[in-house]
C-alpha cells in the first residue's frame, strides 16, 4: 500500500471543495505535534502547514490543535477524527498501490512508543518485543528512556504511549495500572569474588559500591545504611544500569540495585546476586497510559503485552530468589 504524502497534484475532489491533503497534514501533526517538524516532514513550509490547518478548522468546526509550550496539544474532537482520517487515508493509498504487497507492509506498520528506564529495559525488554512479533508483527515497538520524573510530561505531551515506572501519577489525564513490586539484590563479578555466599554486613560496608543513581549524587542504600548508623564507599556513580556489566567487570565492587534488573545481569555472567544484608523496602511499579489512548487499538494491544510480560513479577523478583 503506497503511502499518501502531501502531493500538489492530488488536490480537491469533483464533488466537493475538500483538498485530500489537508487529511496528510492532520494525520502528521498528529504524530508530530509540532509545526515545524510536521512541515518538515512533509517538505513544504510551516506556512503552507499553517494554511492547511486553518483550512482544517473552518472545515471541521473545531480548534484541532491548542498551542503550548513544548508543541500542539490535539482537542477532544481531534483525538475523536483520528481513526476515522487514518482508516480513510489507508483506503485511499490502497487503490493506487494494491498490488504491491511489500508496501502494503510499510504503510500498515504502525508504531508504539513505551517509557521505560533501563533496568525495566534490560529485564523486561526482550520478552516484550518477542509477544509482539508473535501477537501484533505490523507493531514496531519503540523503548525509549524515561523515568518517573519526567514520565507524566512525556505522556502528556504524546512523546511516549505508554510508561512503565515505579510509583504512580496523581493526573487525572493518565490512567495506572499495577504490574509488581519489587526489592534489590547486590550484583558483583564471581570471578573476582571467588565465592557465591551471600554477603555479611561487614563486607558489603567494606567493598566499594558502583552507585546507580538519577542524581549520581546518593541512593536508597546509602539511606538504608544510615538508618543502622553506617556508611560505604562510592568508587564511581552511573546514572544507567545498563553500564553497570562494564564497570563491574573484573573489579570487586558491588552494586545494589533492583532484583530484575540485577537477575538480569546474573543472567548474562560472570556476574552473581547475593541478598542484601539489610532490610531494603519493596517498591511498586506498574503500567500508565493517556485516557484517550482507549480509542488507539496498537497501544491498547501493547498495553496487554506488558501485562503479559509482568504477570509473574510479585513471585519471581524478590531476594529469596
Amino acid at each position: 500500500m503506497k503511502q499518501l504524502h502531501w502531493n500538489t497534484d492530488i488536490t480537491k475532489t469533483k464533488d466537493s471543495d475538500i483538498d485530500l491533503n489537508l487529511l496528510v497534514v492532520f494525520r502528521t501533526l498528529m504524530s508530530e505535534m509540532n509545526a515545524t517538524k510536521a512541515a518538515t516532514r512533509l517538505g513544504v513550509s510551516q506556512a503552507a502547514v499553517s494554511a492547511a490547518l486553518r483550512r482544517l478548522r473552518t472545515l471541521y468546526g473545531d480548534p484541532l490543535f491548542e498551542r503550548t509550550q513544548r508543541g500542539f496539544r490535539p482537542t477532544p474532537r481531534a483525538v475523536f477524527l483520528q481513526p476515522s482520517i487514518e482508516e480513510a487515508l489507508r483506503i485511499i493509498a490502497g487503490t493506487l498501490d494494491a498490488a504491491n504487497s511489500e508496501a502494503d507492509d510499510r504503510a500498515r506498520m504502525v508504531v508504539v512508543r513505551i517509557g521505560l528506564s533501563d533496568d525495566f529495559e534490560m529485564a523486561f525488554g526482550a520478552r516484550i518485543l518477542a509477544l509482539a512479533k508473535e501477537a501484533i508483527p505490523h507493531v514496531r515497538i519503540v523503548l525509549r528512556q524515561t523515568n518517573s520524573l519526567v514520565a507524566v510530561q512525556a505522556l502528556n505531551d504524546r512523546e511516549i504511549d505508554l510508561a512503565i515506572t515505579s510509583g504512580g501519577f496523581s493526573d487525572g489525564r493518565l490512567k495506572h495500572l499495577a504490574l509488581g513490586s519489587s526489592d534489590y539484590l547486590v550484583v558483583y563479578d564471581s570471578l573476582i569474588r571467588g565465592s557465591v555466599a551471600p554477603l555479611e554486613i561487614e563486607e558489603y560496608v567494606a567493598r566499594d559500591h558502583i552507585l546507580v543513581s538519577y542524581s549520581g549524587l546518593t541512593g536508597i542504600t546509602d539511606d538504608v545504611l544510615a538508618e543502622h548508623g553506617l556508611r560505604r564507599t562510592v568508587r564511581a556513580a552511573t546514572t544507567h544500569f545498563s553500564a553497570l556489566p562494564f564497570l563491574l567487570r573484573g573489579t570487586d565492587a558491588i552494586a545494589t540495585i533492583p532484583a530484575h534488573a540485577a537477575q538480569a545481569l546474573r543472567d548474562l555472567g560472570p556476574f552473581a546476586v547475593s541478598a542484601c544484608p539489610l532490610n531494603f523496602p519493596r517498591y511498586a511499579f506498574g503500567l500508565s497510559w493517556r485516557f484517550d489512548a482507549i480509542r488507539n487499538v496498537p497501544v491498547m494491544q501493547v498495553r496487554e503485552l506488558v501485562t503479559e510480560a509482568f504477570k509473574d513479577v510479585p513471585s519471581k523478583f524478590s531476594q529469596k530468589s
